[in-house]
């Protein structure tokens, strides 16, 4: 009784950005959970500490949990949780820029669940990253398809979230439209309590103000994102609060936020990310122009397309390359 409280607690204060809480609980269940015969209740806590272990810049213990979770799965042999497994496994291998590993575990999951969004979602931002942008938009209507068709605020802050990555990688805003709709949907339906969801959809409307240069905008997500410092799919928070920054004219708060981002990274072996926040913040030190920006922005840039080379991030080289 005590695991089972515990892990569906656990996955509570998950919801609620309660990271901490939620690994300490889910921790606490996997030890009762070599005394008991309980596979669900572990599964759940497995699931719950490889999501948070990851956005927390731990790979290596969400990659504990990420195949104990997996092996859990493949053992209750229910298609709702192998699939869950599979996205933990995905997300986890897509930070660290397995790209190959990332659509092993994709492709497996949507063949048992075809709809499952959050693996459409994946699976359309890793190829923008690497510039298969056919693909990728084929990925993201159907992302968009079944999305739409739920009430689900997560399927809705997911919808704001990603067009708005998308757009970040390819300059195109013409789904702005729809993603300012979805995120409102969640915004409206919720309380002042800051969530998963309403976390996504704010992340959402900020990375579209920056996109289109909107400081006011930009400013008013700035003053509710401030306390937000983690990873999450396709952006670290501290890279996205550079960026609002930035807009907003606040550059030296911007460089103190990219500077986090990127020790973040490269402790955790989050290689795309690292890569982005260093064009990004190369970008930010151009447009300030201080004494030493320009020559620290070289060097950035140099790393950025060092590593988007090496991983064949496609847009990101292009925006790296001498003369863009």
């Amino acid at each position: 009784l005590e695991a089972r409280a515990l892990a569906r607690a656990g996955t509570l204060d998950l919801r609620y950005l309660r990271w901490q809480e939620s690994v300490d609980k889910a921790l606490r269940v996997v030890e009762l959970a070599r005394d008991l015969d309980d596979p669900l209740s572990e599964w759940e806590a497995r699931f719950t500490a490889a999501v948070i272990l990851r956005v927390l810049g731990d790979p290596e213990g969400a990659r504990v949990h990420a195949e104990s979770c997996l092996a859990l799965a493949e053992r209750l042999r229910l298609r709702q949780n192998l699939t869950a497994a599979l996205g933990a496994n995905a997300f986890l291998v897509w930070a660290e820029g397995d790209w190959e590993g990332t659509r092993d575990f994709v492709d497996r999951g949507l063949a048992l669940q075809p709809r499952m969004t959050d693996l459409l979602q994946e699976r359309a931002l890793l190829e923008y990253d690497v510039g298969d942008f056919d693909q990728a938009d084929a990925f993201l209507e159907r992302f968009l398809e079944y999305s739409r068709r739920s009430d689900v605020p997560r399927a809705q802050s997911l919808i704001a979230l990603t067009i708005a990555l998308a757009a970040r990688i390819t300059g195109v805003t013409d789904r702005f439209d729809t993603a300012r709709q979805a995120a409102e949907k969640v915004l409206l339906a919720s309380s002042n309590a800051i969530n998963l969801s309403t976390l996504e959809a704010r992340m959402g409307l900020a990375l579209m103000a920056v996109q289109q240069d909107d400081s006011e905008a930009a400013a008013e997500e700035y003053a509710v994102l401030q306390s937000i410092h983690h990873m999450t799919p396709g952006i670290h928070a501290d890279r996205l609060l550079g960026l609002l920054a930035q807009t907003i004219g606040k550059f030296d708060d911007a460089a103190g936020y990219f500077e986090d981002a990127m020790a973040f990274c490269r402790k955790a072996g989050y290689r795309p990310e690292l890569a982005w926040t260093c064009h990004d913040y190369a970008d930010m030190l151009r447009e300030r122009d201080a004494e030493g920006d320009r020559r620290r922005a070289i060097t950035l840039l140099d790393e950025s397309l060092a590593i988007s080379s090496e991983l064949g991030m496609r847009p990101l080289m292009e925006r790296c390359s001498p003369g863009r």
